[in-house]
């Protein structure tokens, strides 16, 4: 199958989506894909696919963080062993990471019924991972929360340490006299003071060594050595005790490493999924059907070739036709297009996605190739001998379920045995019913396709002008060689041009004239057709934009309607304003006759009849407040409207309609924040002042709690104390903070403070 691989460039493409992978597990397992020949396998892992791509077109890549290879730790775990603190940090990790991409999934609002099994076979193990988070850091730390016997032998280590600086100070101080240097010094690991040779006897205590120079003596006072025995002792038990941690949380990891294993595993299987989804979605694939009979790929792309200069074609292959025999050029695309096919059905059988518009792929029981140069000099083997040694293999395994792919059959030996031959290979196929794919330049082979129902004749385009190949497929059409006519064009003497033109006539066949006349024929109509789709195109295009301009036309006209209604109603409305004030006024000094004429004057220029017809649910103005509100009920003249919160009753005739309710599209409003970035595990803020120093480090630990992490640690330096003590005064009033004390020796002891965050 490896073979299968090379030949059909299938290993590149698997390289490339390997690429899509999150963690060196799901690289390998899209690595070392094979083509499955089981129905329900590639189903299985199509629907998966099919389901994964929707899931990244709709919410973009799966994150996979914090899970990595862990294998070799779980097993030296089952085994007994004690893991080291990375070790049991990245078993961490991996708890972490496996859980969030089971919430992530379980979070989608959207449901993908085939790959529901892989993500609910993700077992949590909070208590483990609980375990780890509150012992280690992920700065391959044991913290002092991991035991309360470790938090106190830390405190004791930090005591002692200030002890020893406290006496060491006051050493200095009292004795500078006698000091060749007023410093402490490490001899051989051991601190020390350098002190003049003559006062070496002068105090109690050691004398570790000379200086080169001779003019200081190391001296180790007895109250230092006793101190720092002391200190040893706590580091020994410090050491000790995070043994015994590592010990425990192995022992824990030990429990579970077989449940650990099966969800780094499905990890690894997802990981697989997503990086080919990715790929697929990335390069616009789409995923095949399984078919019982038939191939179809529409406007397929082949992935190796540049997308800005790839020709997409569409292949078929489908009852009656179960072989294609293609015929072209050279350099024509006749190798492209049977690697594309042979590839196409390679991908699917792997549960990848192909670059096409639609694709469906019969489902086989073995693919075979026999393309390319294959002469073997360790076999003795002629590329002739190699072919027929394919051919032999091919023969005895084949059966009417395969797919076999055959470049040029039958060249590389005498044209007239090499036609004969080809035709009977072709024909034991026929016979076996095989699906076939295959590539010749012989004009014997090009006429014997056309003998039969069950063969489909292709060819490759080539341009005679350009001296080109368009690599373009078409069905139904021969190919020809044209070799006479492109020697001609590159220069060949037009004497031996006709001489060949010669040779050809005596040895061409009448059939093979008919077989010309009909292939130009076929060409014609093709033009023909292409022709009268371009114009159907053209046509199209001019309905769309009389559809077009036809709907503006109807619009505008609309507007101009309501413009009307609305100049006529203001109009109205003004009349019946000053006709209505004439009324009062008149209603003062007139008989009742004239009002009753005035009356009947005023009710005549009030509309009479309705402009549109108005419906439930329509959007409507009220004429005299001008408000905008939705038709709820109608009841003869009577319109209840919902204008707001409120709901009136109003006339009919006192609405105008507006149009159908706009439908509010609904929003989705997200906050999404930038976890990509990297923060430091320390925030250094020595030789700053308190007042510039404070809003850094609650920024620091601002986004220290954002990011989720356990701990973090704070260095600013020795000094008088009062910037520590402001520090520490900030860190008390922040609620996310669990606890925090001095830095251990090896990260800074007082001039450093560790943090650590509630979880």
């Amino acid at each position: 199958m490896s073979d299968l691989k090379t030949r059909l460039e299938l290993d590149k493409i698997l390289e490339r989506i390997a690429l899509k992978a999150a963690f060196s597990l799901g690289k390998e397992r899209v690595l070392n894909t094979e083509p499955s020949f089981s129905t329900l396998i590639v189903n299985r892992d199509l629907k998966r696919l099919k389901d994964a791509m929707d899931l990244v077109s709709e919410h973009g890549v799966v994150s996979f963080g914090g899970i990595s290879d862990v294998s070799a730790s779980l097993s030296l775990a089952s085994k007994g062993a004690v893991l080291s603190i990375e070790q049991l940090v990245r078993i961490g990790h991996f708890l972490q990471g496996s859980h969030r991409l089971y919430k992530s999934y379980l979070g989608l609002d959207e449901k993908y019924e085939a790959l529901d099994d892989l993500f609910e076979s993700i077992v949590d193990v909070p208590q483990l991972m609980s375990l780890i988070e509150k012992s280690l850091s992920d700065s391959f730390e044991v913290l002092d929360s991991a035991s309360s016997e470790l938090r106190e032998i830390r405190s004791n280590i930090r005591r002692m340490k200030s002890r020893i600086d406290s006496e060491t100070a006051s050493f200095l101080s009292k004795h500078k006299d006698m000091l060749s240097e007023s410093v402490v010094t490490l001899h051989h690991g051991r601190q020390s003071f350098l002190i003049k040779p003559g006062d070496k006897n002068k105090l109690e205590g050691s004398i570790l060594g000379t200086s080169s120079s001779g003019q200081s003596v190391y001296f180790e006072p007895a109250f230092l050595d006793k101190l720092q025995r002391e200190y040893q002792g706590y580091l020994h038990q410090e050491s000790e005790e995070i043994e015994k941690i590592c010990r425990a949380i192995s022992a824990d990891v030990s429990q579970v490493s077989e449940q650990l294993n099966a969800n780094l595993e499905t990890c690894a299987l997802l990981d697989e999924i997503f990086a080919k989804a990715q790929w697929g979605v990335s390069n616009e694939g789409v995923v095949a059907k399984v078919t019982e009979d038939s191939l179809s790929f529409v406007n397929a792309r082949h992935p190796l070739i540049d997308s800005k200069e790839v020709v997409a074609n569409t292949y078929t292959l489908s009852p009656p036709h179960r072989m294609i025999l293609i015929s072209g050029p050279n350099t024509g695309g006749k190798s492209v297009t049977l690697k594309t096919i042979g590839l196409f059905v390679s991908l699917t059988l792997c549960g990848c996605p192909v670059l096409a518009d639609e694709a469906s792929v019969m489902m086989v029981d073995n693919i075979f190739v026999d393309i390319g140069d294959q002469q073997s000099i360790e076999k003795s083997l002629s590329s002739f001998s190699a072919h027929l040694e394919t051919i032999s293999h091919v023969t005895a395994k084949a059966t009417s379920k395969s797919l076999i792919l055959l470049d040029e059959l039958g060249s590389q030996t005498d044209p007239l045995e090499g036609e004969s031959l080809s035709m009977a290979i072709l024909d034991f196929f026929r016979e076996t019913k095989s699906w076939v794919v295959a590539t010749t330049h012989f004009s014997r082979l090009k006429k014997y396709g056309t003998q039969y129902p069950d063969i489909l004749n292709a060819s490759v385009e080539f341009n005679m002008d350009t001296l080109k190949p368009t690599y373009i497929y078409k069905e139904n059409v021969l190919g020809e060689s044209n070799a006479l006519y492109i020697a001609s064009q590159l220069g060949i003497k037009q004497s031996i041009i006709e001489k060949a033109e010669a040779y050809k006539k005596e040895s061409t066949f009448e059939e093979d004239h008919l077989l010309e006349i009909l292939n130009k024929k076929i060409k014609d109509t093709e033009d023909l057709q292409e022709k009268l789709l371009l114009e159907k195109k053209q046509l199209e295009e001019e309905i769309a934009a009389e559809k077009i301009a036809q709907n503006e036309l109807v619009a505008s006209i609309k507007k101009e309607k309501m413009d009307w209604l609305e100049a006529k109603e203001a109009e109205f409305t003004s009349k019946l304003d000053s006709l209505e004030l004439k009324l009062k006024e008149l209603n003062k000094i007139s008989t009742p006759t004239q009002r009753h004429q005035l009356k009947k004057e005023v009710e005549s220029l009030k509309p009479t009849a309705i402009v549109e017809e108005i419906h439930v649910g329509d959007q409507v103005r009220l004429k005299q407040s001008s408000q905008v509100g939705i038709v709820e009920k109608i009841e003869r003249n009577n319109v209840f409207v919902s204008v707001g919160t409120l709901s009136m009753q109003v006339k009919l005739k006192d609405l105008i309609r507006l149009g159908k309710k706009p439908v509010k599209k609904k929003t989705i409003k997200t906050h999404r924040i930038d976890r990509s970035q990297t923060i430091s595990m320390e925030c250094n803020v020595i030789g700053m002042r308190v007042a510039e120093a404070l809003p850094i480090v609650d920024k620091y630990l601002d986004e220290c709690i954002l990011r989720n992490l356990p701990s973090c640690r704070i260095v600013h330096g020795v000094g008088t104390g009062q910037m520590r003590t402001a520090i520490h005064e900030l860190l008390r009033k922040n609620k996310s903070v669990a606890s925090f004390a001095l830095a251990s020796i090896s990260e800074g002891g007082a001039g450093a403070t560790r943090v650590v965050f509630k979880s």
